[in-house]
């Protein structure tokens, strides 16, 4: 070998050297390794990140997450890498726990990666706190998170839908929650301290300000109805039979609150026309003498006219005349004349009397001195104390019939006269020594013994 080779080859072996050790400088190099956001400081030679991690006896697991693909060989690594390492994450859901591997930060990502959707105020608990499910966790941590999903309210206010998230448990919370305030008028489709469940459906009808005109009156109030005639009724003005309202009863409320209700109301008023029915009489052996009995009633003839008159708030606006029609045809009484003689006792002017008839009479008396030709009577008898006279219509039945006359006494019809028409009379006859006028009314008793003939009908 020439000494010029041995000159070359030294000087390629040289210059091999010279650069292996500056490929070596080069790969011997320091690297910031973020882990689990903890940052290590390493000075090493490697050409992967997966190499380097193993030089730290650390190997990838399903789940990490590393800056740079892992196995991507490279003689110049960025000076820079991080590693997340995955980890157990629990999430308790309800009666459920869900279980993944991930080495996700955010908790909203780690509900989505569970398949649970995060609406507003759903609710994200770790070691029994409320946490923002956008601020990332710890890494390299084992995670147990509590879901509280908030409960949804579907409410429909007056026919706009409006959808509510709470984690209230009663309906009146939740409504409050809401800033949606309840007046006692309301129509809430459920009792307030309802219990929420996961999904709830209500409707909720505001009352509205209501203006009822009647007549000349105005009354105020308050009503979520559906229809007129249901907040009329609220109101206590629930429309009775004929009334009527504008708008309608069925109708829904108007928008500007005004009703107007007119009171309808129809009176019936019956003008009656009677006719008289005439009567007869017949003797009657049942009834008591001087008695009269009903044997056949009568009855009074009735033509009826009708008349029906409409009332607006208590103003009548129309009269309709009906009629007339026959009610009934008269009918006759028959009336019955007693017959029947009873013989009864009384004690009149101290003396025990038995009679068989009595009857109210108009009195006069006379005495001998007023007669020119004497004092003879019809029955021939002279005229004296105790001499009676009836009228000659009473006497043929009447002859002879002892009576008794309070403050007189006893005495015999024994005598006749023209009597008072129109009247039932008798004449007291008296001495001229002892004559008393008389001009009254009186009683008159027939005494015992009942003659054979009696006169059921005095004339």
């Amino acid at each position: 070998m020439t000494k010029q080779r041995k000159v070359t080859i030294y000087l390629s072996l040289a210059l091999i050297l010279s650069g292996l050790g500056l490929l070596f400088a080069h790969v011997w190099h320091p690297y910031q390794l973020a882990v689990d956001g903890q940052t290590l400081h390493v000075r090493t030679t490697a050409f992967s990140l997966r190499g380097l991690l193993r030089q730290l006896n650390y190997e990838l697991q399903p789940g990490d997450r590393t800056s740079i693909d892992p196995d991507s060989l490279s003689l110049s690594l960025p000076d820079r890498l991080s590693l997340q390492r995955s980890r157990q994450v629990v999430i308790d859901n309800d009666d459920t726990s869900l279980e993944l591997q991930s080495s996700e930060l955010l908790p909203a990502n780690l509900l989505q990666a569970a398949g649970i959707p995060l609406f507003p105020d759903d609710l994200l608990m770790r070691d029994g706190r409320i946490i923002d499910p956008r601020e990332p966790l710890p890494g390299g941590q084992e995670v147990r998170l509590q879901f509280l999903p908030a409960k949804q309210i579907t409410l429909i206010i007056d026919g706009q839908t409006q959808t509510i998230f709470t984690q209230k448990n009663t309906l009146a919370e939740a409504l409050l929650e809401a800033n949606i305030a309840l007046n006692p008028e309301d129509r809430l489709s459920a009792p307030p301290e309802t219990q929420l469940q996961a999904q709830n459906a209500f409707t909720l009808a505001k009352a509205q300000s209501l203006i009822v005109t009647i007549d000349n009156q105005t009354i105020s109030g308050l009503s979520a109805a559906p229809t007129v005639g249901e907040a009329l009724a609220e109101l206590g003005l629930a429309p009775q039979n004929l009334d009527r309202s504008i708008p309608l009863e069925g109708r829904p409320l108007p928008p500007n609150g005004q009703i107007s209700l007119t009171h309808v109301a129809e009176s019936i008023s019956l003008v009656k026309d009677e006719s008289a029915f005439s009567y007869t009489y017949q003797l009657d052996p049942e009834a008591e003498l001087d008695t009269t009995s009903v044997i056949t009633p009568g009855q009074l003839g009735l033509l009826v006219s009708r008349q029906r008159n409409r009332l607006e708030n208590g103003v009548i606006i129309r009269t309709l005349d009906e009629g007339p029609w026959k009610a009934s045809d008269p009918s006759d009484a028959v009336l019955g004349t007693g017959t029947k003689v009873v013989v009864r006792t009384e004690v009149v002017d101290g003396q025990t009397l038995e009679y068989w008839r009595k009857l109210s009479v108009y009195a006069t008396s006379y005495y001998p001195a007023e007669f020119d030709n004497g004092a003879i009577t019809r029955s021939g008898l002279p005229l004296t104390k105790g001499i009676v006279a009836v009228a000659a219509s009473w006497y043929n039945a009447l002859e002879m019939q002892p009576v008794y006359v309070p403050g007189y006494g006893r005495g015999i019809i024994a005598d006749s006269g023209y009597g008072i028409p129109g009247r039932y009379w008798i004449d007291l006859g008296y001495d001229d020594e002892n004559w008393i006028s008389w001009h009254d009314w009186t009683v008159i008793y027939f005494l015992t013994p009942v003659p054979a003939y009696v006169q059921a009908i005095l004339p």
